[in-house]
């Protein structure tokens, strides 16, 4: 029987505290409410802070390696363009170095050959001095036929002023009506065959 009145006992006692306990809860209970809200609503705001300067720190890594990514890659174009570029100067002034010491070989060669041009001076010599020669050949026969020329002109204004001064002249040497020109001298026979 004492166990039943000790059970008894330690059950009033359980209930009481209980009610006590539960008085109490009431009696605090919107204050734990709210502060239940509270810490929900903060570890919420820490955990979506968390995530959003998580997904903040992704978003900067994926900016830095695309930037780095696109920086890298506009650098290897230009460096490739710079490179294509020298290597397109260094082949272009080789290839003009080449065709101007073979366009000088060449001319040399063929367009302006020392000996051959030699040859062609000799030889424009030998012809200049032959046409020299005909020229000076021509020139003295001009010469002799404009000195016969002028002769012939010079016999021929002294015939024709003589001819005029018979009162100089004897009556014998003027033609006359019954005499010809050339019966008279032989100087007008020369002069007017001509």
């Amino acid at each position: 029987m004492l166990y039943n009145e000790f059970y008894v006992q330690r059950r009033a006692r359980i209930m009481s505290e209980l009610y006590e306990l539960i008085n109490e809860t009431e009696k605090y209970r919107f204050k734990e409410l709210k502060a239940a809200v509270k810490i929900e609503a903060l570890w919420r705001m820490y955990r979506q802070r968390k995530y959003y300067l998580h997904q903040q720190w992704a978003v900067s890594v994926i900016k830095r390696v695309y930037r780095g990514y696109r920086t890298r890659k506009n650098f290897w174009k230009l460096t490739n363009m710079a490179l294509s570029h020298q290597r397109k100067e260094f082949f272009s002034s080789a290839a003009v170095s080449i065709q101007r010491i073979y366009r000088g070989y060449y001319s040399r060669k063929y367009l302006h050959d020392f000996y051959a041009r030699k040859k062609y001076l000799k030889y424009i010599e030998g012809k200049n001095q032959r046409r020299l020669e005909k020229m000076s050949k021509y020139q003295q026969q001009v010469f002799a036929e404009e000195q016969k020329r002028q002769e012939d002109y010079a016999r021929m204004e002294f015939y024709k002023l003589s001819t005029n001064l018979h009162h100089l002249s004897s009556t014998k040497a003027v033609p006359g009506v019954y005499k010809t020109l050339e019966e008279v001298s032989d100087f007008g026979k020369h002069s007017l065959k001509n």
